[in-house]
């Protein structure tokens, strides 16, 4: 078991490996062990999780393991996670834990690790956990050898400190505008946040979906199924919807007409309203990724006149990159939306307010705010597979370099998710019936080799 972290932390079934609970235990005192070596001064955790289940299981072991080396344990779940990296400034922490499987169903969950910066952990500190949970005698030399252990206790006000953090981000004359907003929290970690925050500001709210059991997380609802918010949107005859994952680091929105506007056309939108070009030598304006539209990107290059990158599918990816280039702005399709002068992680309420903003701002409808360019057509398809075999990999790199497949009228693009046993399918253009041909004679190869 030498790999552990995927593409956004740590992810996997319930009590199975990486997550069961000996080995969990084990990774919680790695990163205490390899942080606090790199700063003695660190004596501070936060913990936050999201609604589901497991993390009755996952929160007290992950906090065993910090104790375990005599840190100090703040408990402030269930709360976002883009929560974590402002309770880490707020409370002078060294070390940020969310316990959350993100957009997964309860069947899963996860470790996301913040350092003292707020930054999710560079790669060469996981391979480092990775390297001592996986070596036994590794492992035994990290072990705390005094009588002091730290202590936990729960912060009542976690909450609070975050939704004035949020308000304080927009402009004051957004208060006295209202709009008639539906909220699709997903049964996740926004269910108490998000509706009592834009109701504060004075939106007429409606909310769905916020009554958590554990169980019922992303349950066909939220970011990840928006059919019921759009019905509803309809229903009440509302100006926008708002739907975020299980741990609100995603948004998708509805608009007033019940059509479905993902996280390419949000930032196509604070392109416009929030960046400037800069015309910097290294500058780099927006980050995306490779599953974003080419319409997006032609439209920030051409249109805005924005220097763009894209980057490979994970978060993590687009913060490292943002980084890189000082940006202010970078996201994925999915809804993953960052901007760095307010969020050092993806924000799904940070972007509502930001949108509904614009749309007071501007005094238009969601519909005509988020009309900034038409898309080229998108086909996705996955595929679950049993093992990871080399055939399996050799024929997806012969995919991705197959001109068949990737030319000037036809984009694909296929890989390995970074948190499922599943391989993705992207196939783009501007002709439909193309891109349908295109994904079948994809899938048809792959079939094959997915069950041996």
């Amino acid at each position: 078991m030498s790999k552990i972290f995927g593409t956004d932390g740590i992810r996997c079934l319930v009590n199975e490996e990486p997550l069961t609970a000996e080995t969990c235990l084990k990774i919680s005192k790695s990163v205490a062990f390899i942080l606090k070596k790199k700063n003695k001064l660190i004596s501070r955790v936060v913990i936050c999780k999201d609604t589901r289940l497991s993390g009755y299981l996952y929160e007290p072991l992950v906090t065993a393991g910090f104790i375990s080396m005599g840190m100090d344990v703040i408990l402030v779940g269930p709360l976002p996670t883009p929560a974590v990296p402002l309770m880490i400034k707020t409370l002078r922490a060294g070390i940020g834990v969310m316990i959350t499987a993100s957009h997964n169903t309860y069947e899963y969950n996860g470790l996301k690790f913040f350092d003292q910066d707020g930054n999710k952990l560079d790669r060469r500190i996981e391979e480092q956990v990775e390297s001592i949970v996986s070596n036994k005698n590794l492992y035994k030399k990290i072990t705390n050898k005094s009588f002091i252990s730290g202590k936990a206790k729960r912060l009542e006000d976690a909450s609070g400190r975050y939704s004035e953090y949020l308000k304080s981000t927009l402009s004051t004359n957004l208060i006295k505008k209202k709009l008639k907003i539906i909220l699709d929290c997903g049964n996740g970690a926004t269910y108490n946040i998000a509706p009592n925050l834009f109701w504060e500001l004075g939106h007429e709210v409606k909310t769905i979906n916020a009554n958590p059991n554990g169980k019922n997380i992303n349950k066909n609802c939220g970011a990840v199924d928006t059919k019921q918010l759009s019905n509803i949107i309809l229903k009440e005859k509302a100006n926008i919807g708002f739907a975020f994952d299980g741990d609100g680091d995603r948004i998708i929105v509805i608009d007033e007409n019940g059509k479905e506007i993902d996280g390419d056309k949000i930032i196509a939108l604070f392109s416009k309203n929030l960046i400037k070009p800069k015309n910097k030598i290294n500058q780099i304006d927006v980050v995306i990724t490779v599953m974003s539209n080419m319409a997006l990107e032609e439209y920030l290059s051409n249109k805005l006149k924005l220097k763009v990158k894209r980057t490979e599918v994970g978060d993590i990816n687009v913060i490292n990159c943002m980084k890189k280039h000082k940006s202010l702005l970078g996201g994925e399709q999915s809804g993953h939306i960052i901007l760095s002068s307010n969020s050092n992680t993806g924000d799904g309420i940070l972007a509502a307010l930001k949108i509904t903003q614009i749309m007071i701002s501007n005094k238009l409808k969601a519909s005509k705010v988020f009309n900034l360019y038409k898309d080229y057509h998108q086909e996705k398809l996955n595929l679950k597979y049993l093992n990871n075999n080399k055939n399996l990999k050799r024929t997806i790199i012969n995919l991705n370099k197959n001109k068949l497949f990737n030319n000037n009228k036809i984009r694909s693009l296929i890989r390995f998710s970074g948190t499922e046993p599943l391989v993705r399918i992207l196939v783009e253009g501007k002709d439909p019936k193309l891109v349908k041909q295109n994904i079948s004679k994809i899938e048809n190869i792959l079939r094959p080799h997915l069950d041996k």
